[in-house]
């Protein structure tokens, strides 16, 4: 009985996390167009790696190993919107592609190539390690109605926790259809 309750719990609360994350989605949206100033150059035709190898933090996929030795395409820390947002806290997003794969022209060029992975990393107010992590999926037939995105998120607790999925596909698409014209990713490579 008592196992239940605690999985109705938890149910609930990620059920109020949803909405919460539903009503702040305009406000981070707002933000990010705001903070948006050029970024680094890179001229590599693959994924961008580094020589070191891919840290996996622990509960993610292994498809995004090493994430953060992709390409970033917020130049600064996207920071916290006051009052919460949907990744609340300061965030990094990375793309799995090259400059010249969606800028072949200097200018990002929309939709993402069938194969992207997007993923944001976001470090809570308060803490000193990366406690959620958002990931969008390309994959041709997997959604058409949402250009054949995938999208699920993870978070922990701890520095040491395994990140446990807390929400997936229709819970996001209530933000994202804000950004349906720049194929549903709200943060423009700068």
């Amino acid at each position: 009985m008592k196992t239940q309750t605690q999985h109705l719990l938890r149910n609930l609360v990620i059920i109020m996390a949803s909405c919460l994350f539903s009503i702040a989605c305009t406000s981070e949206k707002q933000l990010e167009e705001l903070v948006q100033t050029p970024g680094e150059e890179t001229t590599m035709e693959e994924p961008v790696q580094s020589e070191e190898p891919a840290a996996l933090l622990p509960g993610l996929p292994k498809d995004v190993a090493g994430y953060t030795q992709w390409l970033k395409l917020n130049a600064e820390p996207i920071p916290p919107v006051p009052g919460g947002d949907p990744h609340n806290g300061t965030k990094n997003v990375y793309v799995n592609k090259t400059r010249e794969v969606i800028a072949p022209n200097g200018k990002q060029e929309f939709p993402y190539p069938d194969g992207s992975i997007v993923v944001k990393d976001a470090t809570r107010p308060g803490k000193d390690f990366v406690g959620l992590v958002a990931i969008m999926r390309k994959k041709a037939g997997v959604d058409p109605d949402h250009n054949d995105w995938e999208f699920i998120e993870y978070v922990r607790n701890a520095s040491d926790a395994d990140f446990r999925e807390i929400a997936r596909d229709g819970v996001c698409w209530g933000c994202h259809t804000q950004a349906e014209d720049i194929d549903y990713v709200f943060t423009e490579l700068e």
